[in-house]
């Protein structure tokens, strides 16, 4: 999917009641439908506002060589949100 066609299947979200509650509800899904499919680690979160914005957090810079812990395992795993990736988040509020 390029530029255009996420920005297509985001449109009926702000033109119709309708598709807007089906995108709060599930994002991926409608994003999915539009052909774009996102590994299952990948978040993805709708919420309404004044302005359309991509906020894309990427974690703190990892040793592509070292072994991940149990805990980011277990997060991973788990479908949770890691502590790897918290931390990243924690450390990015921490620069502004």
């Amino acid at each position: 999917m390029d530029a255009q066609g996420f920005v297509a299947a985001l449109t009926p979200a702000v033109t119709d009641a309708d598709a807007r509650e089906r995108f709060l509800a599930d994002p991926r899904a409608v994003l999915a439908a539009a052909g774009l499919d996102l590994p299952e680690w990948f978040t993805v979160t709708a919420r309404e506002g004044d302005a359309a914005e991509l906020i894309i957090t990427v974690p703190a810079l990892r040793d592509p060589d070292a072994d991940l812990s149990d805990d980011v395992l277990e997060g991973v795993a788990g479908g949770k949100v890691s502590k790897a990736i918290i931390g990243g988040v924690d450390w990015f509020r921490s620069c502004s």
